[in-house]
């Protein structure tokens, strides 16, 4: 894995760059939309623009370490834990661990596959949020309320800039 100060570097200059990136990126009605600003074999980036609204399913990583930035707007964010170990998908039980409110500036990570989160913009404006995956990862795991994994979702962009 990249070391945490790699990372911040890595979200420096994507906040640096900024309008070179973020008038590429793709709009729906509803929801939100995930676009990949580079990938390498130790990391990708992503920038994910929120719409009003917009909400995740309770969901990990994979094997990724995460770490995300608000640049813009705000997110409520739940975060769980799999109390299980991690190890058997069939039989995850989920804690709630916390709830916040993220807003322009604020960081947050989820450092292993027992960390999970939902996101959801409930604001009357769109909220963008920069996302570091170290390493890139190709899948997650989809869970219910209860910690059963309901799914295992590809990882999918709506554009890719880099």
């Amino acid at each position: 894995m990249i070391a945490a100060l790699e990372i911040d570097r890595i979200v420096a200059e994507y906040r640096a760059r900024r309008t070179e990136w973020e008038p590429l990126l793709p709009r729906r009605r509803m929801g939100y939309t995930r676009s990949r600003l580079v990938a390498c074999d130790a990391y990708e980036v992503l920038a994910l623009l929120w719409l009003p609204g917009a909400l995740t399913p309770i969901h990990d990583h994979g094997d990724s370490y995460c770490a995300t930035h608000v640049l813009a707007g705000e997110l409520n964010v739940a975060r769980y834990l799999r109390t299980d170990g991690g190890t058997d998908a069939s039989t995850s039980a989920l804690r709630l661990v916390g709830r916040g409110v993220q807003r322009a500036g604020d960081g947050d990570a989820l450092g292993s596959a027992r960390e999970l989160h939902s996101v959801e913009n409930l604001a009357p404006e769109d909220a963008l949020s920069l996302h570091v995956y170290a390493p890139r990862y190709t899948t997650f795991g989809i869970y219910d309320e209860s910690g059963l994994r309901i799914a295992l979702a590809p990882s999918r962009y709506d554009a890719v800039l880099g």
